[in-house]
Order: C-alpha cells, then structure tokens, then sequence
C-alpha cells in the first residue's frame, strides 16, 4: 500500500484550490470588466478598459498553469493585488469613475477577493485584509471622485470581509478532515501491516520487544514500555527508543503495573506530554501493558480506539502463540524431568551443524538404584540429572533425554574444546556427592558426514568409555587404517 504523508497531501490539496481560486478570482475581474464595457454607450466605449480585461484574463491563465505553491503561503495574495491595481488603474485611467455601474462593480469585486482570500489563506485572513481593500477604493475616489457615493461598497466590504471568513473557516475545517481521514487511515493500514509481520515469539522477552517496536511503528513515538507477566507472576520489561534504558522509570512502573489486568486504554498527562498507557487483555497469562509516550493531542478519541483494537490484536496474538507453543512443549517434554524427550532429541540431531558436538550420557549404577532404593529414588536421580544439565549447560547449548537412564546433549561450535563439555558435566554430578558417576560418549559432527553417523560414533565412544571404567569422558577418533595385504607383502 502506498502511503501519502499528510504534509504532502494538504500540499496536493492546497494546488488544487490555489490554482482553482486564482483563476475564477482573476477571470472574474477581467469578466466585470468586460461587463463593464459592454453596459457604457457605444459611444463611450474606449480600449483601455478591454486592455484591463485582456491582462486579467492572461493572468487567470498564468495562475492556472503556474504552480506557486512552492513559494511562501504569501505568494497566494498576488491574485487579489492584481485585481486591486487593474481596479485603481481602471478608475484612474478610463472614465470608469463617471458611470452609474461602477460602485457595483467595485463591491462585487470586493466580495470576490475577500472570499478568495478567505478561500487560499487561513482564518483572520479576510479580515486583515478588508481594510486594504477599503483603502484602495478610498484613494481612488480621492483621485477620481465617484459619480455616486461609496456607502454601498464600504457596507459591502465587512459583510464579504465576514463571508470570506466562514468560507476559510469551512476550507480549514475540510482540510482538518481529510487529513485527520488520512492519518486514520495511515496508521489502520500499519496497524493491519504489523499485526500481519507479527511472528511466533519464542520466549517472553521476545514477545515484550516485538510488542514494543510494533507500538513505535503504530503510535509514531519516541518511547515504548512493555511489561509482560509470566506464569509465575513476574514482571518482564522491554523499553525500546532513542533514549531507552532496560528498566521503566519509577513514574511507568507504577502506571504499568495499575494498567495490567485492566480493560481500557487511557491519555495521562505528564509534565509537558501525554503519554498513551494501554493493557493487554488475556484470559490467561501473560497478559501485560504498553506504555507510549509522548502522543499526538490532535485526535484523542481515535488514538484510544486503535490503542484499544492494538491491544486486544496483540494481546490475542500472544496469547495464541504461547498456547501453541505449550502444546508444542507438551508433545516434545518428557515428563518425569521436564527437559527435551525422544522427538525432541530427533528434532536436535536434525538441527546440528558443522562443528556441533553430540555427547551422550548414561548413568552408572542406576540399574542399582533402582533394585536396592526403589524406582521412586531412581526417577528422583532422573530428575536431578535433568536439573543439573540445565544449570551447567550454556545457553546455547540443549539437552534432551532418550529413554531410561541415557540422555543427550547438542553443544553447539564447541570443535575448540568438545570434551570439555562433558568433563564439566561430569565434574558437576561427581561433586554432589551422589551414588551415582556419569559415562560420556562424544562426537564431533562435520557436514559431511550424515547426522546418523555422527550418532553411531557418539554410541561407540560411550561404549569405550564404559569400558574402560566408567565415569569418565570419550573422544570418538578416527580408527586407523590397517594395511592392506599387498601392502604387507611389499613391507
């Protein structure tokens, strides 16, 4: 969708008018004119008023074709200046002065430029402009005195002076709308263009910054607050901004937390802007509040509607996405110790790269703990094992269990050092003090080489290790090539 900003469209606007009310105000000049020699006796017909009428038409033309609008707002008197020295020059040079017919036309033409003024400038114009007119048509009847007197005209000129005004009243309040119409319509359509971007976060902090830049990008501000509430009850921050921080001022705070678990969005003054403070709605956890500042005072009521239909489209969506999310983590947990299961493990082995390390591990002397203390104290070994891999582990590294006793661990570009993995988790487990030692087998997995086989040496460098005592840490290494029987023969 292509976007016109509102600078641009008042200007669009503002051509089209200037352009219109130039022409109709000149050609109206040159019209009276033309009137005006027609309505004297063949007799006192003379060239100069056609002149006059000639040079107000050419100018109607070059107001139609000129574009003045790049110059200053002032450029859109030039029209109505025009007009007032043809009428000072047709009073002064032809014998305009003398007919009966001339105070109609001067008050017609003050009713035409000062509701022209009206037209192109903004309100106050008219008036201000009024006593120019006033004055013209005072000088020129000290010049060349009226046949009659100037009471018509100098009536004529307030009443167009107030005609003028309702006209830029009108003209301004019709641009206000449109360009509150396509401001509206700007930010529904980006509205509609970001929830259509918005992604499947993947974790709270995810969801709070995308929150955050969707509400910038929107609302047009400088700063964004979101706080998110997870399962547990805590509060999850992301400001994002030119002069954000990590954590919201004591100020946001507070209007944050009364905000969460609300149903509207409301305007809060503060100090010299407002700030725009909305929930997001949620049956269930997270539900959260935005906080946007500062906000545009132009049109209030439709910047609470889109912040309330903001919120709930966002709020839905995260609600959405975390439920799916859940299912996922549902289908992919194992449920004795909440980390990754079997499809999980699958879903790891398919995702390793070129320099990953696999390394598997298997308890020692679990069969024991099972037989002498019960399969109670053997699923609570389970259970610490998972634990501990989460706390010893780093970020970037993920674990899942395979089945009974065996469990698997994916650490990424670990080629440097991938022993050193295992060693830490075994350290770690031996260090607790429990019955139990660890057995690990580890493989370094290239891209060339298939993710079954990267597996299969895992397996074997477990096996190695459980052979040669347990507790302890393997390396798979490439076995050596035996000669071949030629080559032996020729030794």
């Amino acid at each position: 969708m292509v976007r016109v900003s509102n600078e641009v469209l008042n200007n669009v606007l503002w051509r089209e008018r200037y352009r219109l009310a130039a022409v109709a105000l000149l050609a109206g000049a040159a019209a009276l004119a033309v009137l005006d020699y027609i309505a004297r006796d063949p007799i006192e017909r003379g060239p100069a008023v056609l002149f006059l009428a000639l040079a107000l038409g050419l100018t109607a033309c070059f107001a139609g074709f000129v574009d003045w609008n790049h110059l200053r707002p002032a450029w859109r008197l030039v029209p109505p200046l025009v007009v007032l020295s043809a009428i000072l020059a047709a009073l002064v040079l032809t014998d305009l002065a003398d007919t009966s017919h001339a105070i109609i036309g001067l008050t017609a033409a003050a009713i035409m430029i000062l509701t022209y003024v009206g037209f192109v400038m903004s309100p106050g114009a008219a008036l201000m402009f009024s006593p120019l007119v006033i004055g013209v048509m005072l000088t020129a009847n000290r010049l060349e005195p009226l046949r009659v007197s100037l009471a018509l005209p100098l009536i004529g000129v307030p009443i167009a002076a107030g005609l003028g005004e309702l006209v830029s009243a009108l003209v301004d309040r019709s641009l206000q709308t449109q360009s509150r119409f396509s401001s509206r319509s700007d930010r529904l359509a980006r509205l509609e263009d970001v929830l259509r971007r918005f992604r499947r976060p993947s974790s709270l902090e995810e969801a709070a910054e995308e929150v955050a830049a969707a509400a910038l990008e929107i609302f047009e501000v400088e700063r964004a607050t979101v706080v998110l509430r997870d399962t547990v009850g805590g509060l999850i921050p992301v400001t994002l901004g030119p002069s954000s921080s990590e954590e919201p001022d004591p100020g946001t705070a507070e209007l944050v937390v009364d905000t969460i678990g609300g149903d509207e969005p409301r305007l809060v003054p503060n100090v010299d802007e407002t700030l725009l403070v909305l929930p997001l709605p949620a049956t269930d956890v997270p539900a959260g509040a935005v906080v946007v500042h500062p906000i545009r005072p132009d049109d209030p009521s439709f910047t609470l509607d889109l912040a309330r239909l903001f919120g709930t489209q966002v709020g839905i969506a995260i609600e959405h996405l975390f439920e799916i999310n859940k299912l996922e983590r549902a289908t992919t947990r194992d449920e004795l110790t909440g980390i990754g299961n079997r499809r999980h493990a699958d879903t790891l082995l398919n995702s390793m790269e070129d320099g990953d390390a696999l390394i598997l591990l298997d308890l020692d002397g679990f069969k024991a703990v099972n037989d002498t203390l019960g399969h109670a104290a053997g699923d609570q070994v389970l259970q610490d094992l998972s634990g501990h891999l989460r706390d010893c582990l780093r970020d970037s590294d993920t674990s899942a269990r395979l089945g009974g006793d065996e469990f698997l661990v994916v650490a990424r570009r670990a080629f440097a050092d991938p022993v050193a993995v295992a060693q830490r988790i075994l350290r770690g487990w031996a260090s607790s003090g429990r019955s139990t030692t660890i057995s690990a087998g580890v493989a370094l997995h290239e891209a060339t080489v298939p993710v079954d086989e990267t597996f299969e040496r895992a397996d074997q460098a477990l096996y190695r290790a459980k052979s040669a005592g347990k507790n302890r840490a393997q390396m798979w290494v490439q076995p050596k090539q035996r000669p071949s029987q030629n080559g032996d023969k020729s030794a």
